[in-house]
């Protein structure tokens, strides 16, 4: 009994941890860059750690509750990177706009629409 309640208690601290942090990169990566790292903040990588932390705190949050199912939790973890990827490139312009980049972009976008769908 207690061992369950310890499980939970770790699994929802994971949770709000990589929701903070994955928002926290995404939205202002500066705010706290000084805590780990003295070397400039590279926003597009920031961004994308930001975007995969909270993609990772809902996939994991889906595991735990059983609301939406593991597939379409993923489908909202990769449009999640889906949005920021496209903020990076087109809005900032911090990520370069290369043909990796597109195809990644692109392909992101379909596997998020059909993960979402289904």
């Amino acid at each position: 009994m207690t061992n369950r309640i310890l499980q939970r208690l770790a699994l929802n601290l994971a949770i709000v941890m990589l929701s903070i942090w994955g928002v926290i990169l995404m939205v202002d990566p500066y705010l706290v860059a000084g805590f780990f790292t003295a070397e400039p903040v590279n926003q597009a990588f920031a961004g994308m750690m930001g975007a995969a932390l909270l993609g990772l705190a809902i996939i994991s949050l889906a595991g735990i509750t059983k609301r939406i199912s593991t597939s379409r939790a993923l489908g909202v973890a990769m449009a999640i990177l889906v949005v920021e990827t496209a903020y990076l490139m087109l809005g900032a312009g911090v990520m370069l706009v290369t043909l990796p980049t597109t195809l990644s972009l692109v392909t992101a976008a379909a596997v998020a629409f059909f993960l979402l769908i289904s």
